[in-house]
């Protein structure tokens, strides 16, 4: 039985960040567990926590001090701002505080190392602070809101009235999240053949690498196809599947090079750093080129959450480092997206970065406010469904979603979607023109979405299927941080970060996150299945030192 060292895992054993820390670390006191017989078979012994067979977990949730520490620190800082600046003197600050508080539980919980870093749950409470009690604040705030037609009258009445629903839809959340978990917690049950998955993941990623020499070889060489990337974006049309291959491959040779040289980059981490540089490279030259921040930032996410499950714990301090790039890599990014390849002016010292963020209107707000939230938007399709514009879709976006990336020629009819929806209740009945290009191209939530197509009410209850996809991605989760098993391990980040995504983004994001991010791996990992013997003489009893290994879960080796 070969034995391996790593840090443990678990609910309450994550990282210390204290002084002197390095960025990336293993730490926690060295104990023995019984190891699990996968381990044996599959030469994975990586890092797990013993969760015993048949337990059943009980009705969980926050504790006393997590709840005076979350309802303390917002309300405080609401009472500041409300003496402080006289906007905050209205009624909407009320509902909004309520929010804050609800949705600050997790981060209070995730700072208090009651949840992992990457649990889809404190991700979650972590882009939900911001989006939905942050957000409306710093609307009201810096006076920044998006371009509409008819805006409401008064701001903060329609930022209440939205923060009410979210207020009503939270409280069933955190009863949802509440609720036991049902069911043995047990094994992962396929098993993952290594070699198999390192040739087919070989060939995946070779499949990918000639679907992106035939984008180059089609746009007529490299020259070519960074002009298309960065100034025709319209030649792409009708190669979704083609990108998708292409965009595919670096993600899935990274999770080769982690699962391959995973005892190697546990006790040298800085071969970690230099890969994920590599791969944010490569990544943004397959697909970042064209357009979409998301090309390249939620596979650098879903990097960092294989390491952390596959190879080592990665602190607070990273993530909070990882944080900070994010934010300035959506600012640059989105001059990038408008001004295109006149960014360049700016290094070499032609231009300023205040002068093209004038011009594109691409400022640090705008991210904050319009990329990464869906406030004034919610806020205003909600006064708009109040006084009865536009029709309800009854579902019919979800289903135009669902068949976004059907052929043309295999569905020449295609469901109504979001665009005519969205664009008949933003710009008013009738406006959706697509022969002379005008519609509304815009994110709404799932909050948003919901209210597209069962008004006010689909707010509320929109909130019902995100904590189900919360406990579900949060089950599997737990799997691939607990047991050793590579199967979880990979699935779960994809899985995951998609329940995170669902808060600010739309069905139609969702499905091209999951087939371009999840699929392809997922994929890779389901050809490479092992399939468990029999013996025809019965199950064997193991005796002796192979029944009882002991491994020491502190350092791979």
């Amino acid at each position: 039985m070969r034995s391996a060292r790593i840090g443990p895992t678990g609910q309450n054993d994550d990282t210390s960040d204290g002084d002197g820390e390095d960025i990336f670390t293993v730490d926690g006191p060295a104990r023995t567990v019984d190891a699990p017989p996968s381990a044996d078979r599959t030469g994975w012994a990586g890092r797990s926590r013993p969760t015993g067979r048949g337990r059943r977990s009980g009705r969980t949730g926050p504790d006393t001090v997590t709840w005076a520490l979350a309802g303390g620190l917002v309300c405080a800082v609401s009472l500041v701002l409300v003496i402080l600046d006289d906007r905050m003197q209205h009624w909407f600050v009320v509902p909004v505080t309520g929010c804050g508080v609800l949705i600050a539980l997790d981060v209070v919980a995730c700072a208090r190392r009651r949840l992992d870093i990457f649990d889809p749950q404190a991700l979650l409470g972590l882009l939900g602070l911001h989006f939905f009690y942050l957000a409306p604040i710093l609307h009201v705030t810096l006076d920044h809101w998006g371009l509409f037609v008819n805006p409401p009258t008064e701001w903060r009445d329609a930022l209440g009235a939205m923060a009410i629903l979210n207020l009503v839809g939270l409280l069933i959340y955190r009863w949802l999240l509440s609720l036991p978990v049902r069911g043995r917690h047990t094994a992962w049950g396929p098993q993952l053949n290594v070699s198999r998955f390192y040739l087919i993941g070989s060939l995946a990623v070779a499949a990918g690498v000639l679907a992106f020499g035939f984008e180059i070889v089609v746009f007529g060489g490299l020259s070519g196809f960074l002009a298309v990337m960065t100034q025709g974006r319209d030649a792409l049309s009708g190669m979704g599947w083609l990108l998708m291959l292409a965009e595919s491959f670096p993600l899935i040779g990274f999770a080769l090079v982690l699962v391959r040289w995973r005892e190697v980059l546990a006790r040298r981490r800085s071969l970690v750093v230099w890969l994920l540089i590599g791969l944010a490279l490569v990544q943004f030259m397959v697909g970042g080129l064209r357009g979409s921040r998301s090309n390249t930032v939620w596979p650098m996410l879903l990097a960092l959450i294989l390491v952390h499950l596959i190879v080592f714990t990665i602190s607070r301090k990273a993530l909070l480092v990882c944080g900070l790039i994010f934010v300035v890599f959506m600012y640059v990014y989105g001059l990038y997206k408008s001004a295109g390849v006149e960014v360049i002016d700016v290094v070499r010292g032609d231009r300023s970065i205040e002068e093209i963020s004038s011009e594109t209107g691409r400022d640090l707000p705008k991210v904050l406010l319009n990329d990464l939230a869906r406030a004034d938007m919610q806020a205003v399709l909600l006064e708009r469904k109040r006084h009865g514009e536009g029709d309800l879709g009854y579902g019919v976006t979800y289903l135009g979603a669902a068949t976004l990336m059907v052929p043309g020629w295999l569905l020449p009819e295609r469901p109504t979607t979001k665009l005519v929806i969205g664009t008949e209740v933003l710009l008013g009945p009738g406006s959706y023109d697509r022969d002379n290009g005008q519609w509304a191209t815009r994110i709404y939530g799932i909050a948003g979405e919901a209210m597209l197509n069962f008004g006010a009410a689909g707010a509320v209850v929109s909130f019902v299927p995100l904590a189900l996809l919360v406990r579900w991605s949060r089950r599997l989760y737990r799997r691939a941080r607990d047991q050793p098993d590579l199967v979880p391990k990979l699935l779960a980040p994809s899985l995951g970060v998609a329940t995170v995504l669902v808060l600010s983004s739309d069905l139609d994001n969702i499905v091209v996150f999951l087939l371009g991010r999840f699929v392809p791996l997922a994929v890779v990992v389901l050809l490479a299945f092992a399939v468990p013997r029999r013996d025809s003489g019965g199950p064997k009893r193991s005796s002796g030192r192979a029944a009882h290994a002991r491994v020491d879960l502190r350092v791979l080796h």
